[in-house]
């Protein structure tokens, strides 16, 4: 798998915890629980900060961008399909036995699209 969308996708899943521990009503239940969320938080802010260093200027300013108009930039390919939009993805893509070697996005709605085979 192409290095830059292993880190978009590890990105993607750091934010997708970040979103998760400041859920107002996540964090009413550990507190509940005796759990303190806010240490896990901050260490998952510094440990985003310190990821996004490492990937190429071009692609996380698209992960950026489709992040704020989407919600989701990162996404897989199912059954030919882009997840985000459900848009049938070109044969030829979907047939390449090296299509996570390097980073797609899909033609429709332009999210980054990778196969979890």
């Amino acid at each position: 798998m192409d290095k830059q969308l292993e880190k978009l996708i590890s990105l993607h899943d750091l934010d997708v915890m970040i979103a998760d521990l400041n859920r107002k009503d996540i964090r009413k239940r550990e507190t509940e629980m005796g759990l303190h969320a806010e240490g896990a938080l901050e260490e998952l802010k510094e440990l985003r900060e310190a990821f996004c260093k490492n990937i190429n200027r071009k692609w996380r300013g698209l992960y950026n961008q489709l992040t704020r108009h989407y919600g989701n930039a990162v996404v897989p390919a199912l059954m030919g399909r882009c997840a985000g939009c459900l848009t049938r993805l070109p044969t030829a893509i979907c047939s390449d036995p090296d299509r996570n070697l390097k980073i797609h996005t899909c033609p429709t709605c332009g999210r980054i699209i990778y196969w979890a085979d």
